[in-house]
């Protein structure tokens, strides 16, 4: 399905219809149902900042994954624009975080509880500064600041390898404490394959 918006192509994938369907229907971990939703909430952070800069997105498409933002025109030239856009997603997840732990401290309560470490840990993985996340776009941009191109690609890609070494470690520590879960060391292949095949 896809419609405009105040000029903005909206599209939404029957990947996304479908499971949001499925976790309507079906009984899934509340976690995972957080996740999903504080995702879209970090997504829309993004979006507000791009706004803010008054930048109109091309197209924001619903899929599997969430949410993607299309830019109509790259705003990288405007170095404190884009650290302002890639840091406004996880500053949406700390906000909802601390909410989340304002009410825990006053009244408690499970579900308070899960959405504060939801949403920090949505901020804490995306804030690493590594090639694909938004710490890496934001450190990158810093460093176009301040040294050459070519500098800035290499220092960058040496921070990126060095935080994902550690990241596939702390993968490999969880697969085998829980003996299942390799949900952090997937993400941490994946990213490296990313910072490899980067032209």
């Amino acid at each position: 399905m896809s419609f405009v918006v105040l000029g903005v192509r909206v599209e939404i994938g029957f990947l996304f219809t479908a499971s949001a369907a499925f976790l309507l229907v079906f009984n899934v971990n509340d976690s995972i149902k957080l996740a999903i939703i504080f995702s879209l909430v970090h997504e829309l952070g993004h979006l507000a900042a791009i706004i803010i800069c008054r930048e109109k997105p091309e197209c924001v498409s619903f899929g599997l994954f969430g949410m993607t933002i299309v830019r109509r025109s790259d705003i990288t030239q405007n170095y404190y624009k884009e650290i302002f856009t890639a840091v406004s997603g996880p500053l949406a997840n700390l906000i909802f975080a601390l909410i989340g732990c304002l009410v825990y401290l006053k009244k408690g309560g499970e579900l308070s509880l899960k959405i504060t470490a939801v949403n920090f840990a949505i901020a804490f993985f995306n804030l690493m500064p590594v090639f694909g996340l938004d710490g890496g776009r934001a450190l990158e941009s810093m460093l176009k600041q301040n040294f050459s191109e070519n500098a800035s690609e290499k220092i960058m890609r040496l921070v990126s390898f060095f935080t994902l070494v550690v990241m596939m470690g702390f993968g490999f520590y969880i697969l085998i404490s829980t003996g299942y879960n390799f949900t952090f060391l997937a993400i941490s292949i994946y990213l490296t394959v990313l910072l490899f095949t980067k032209s």
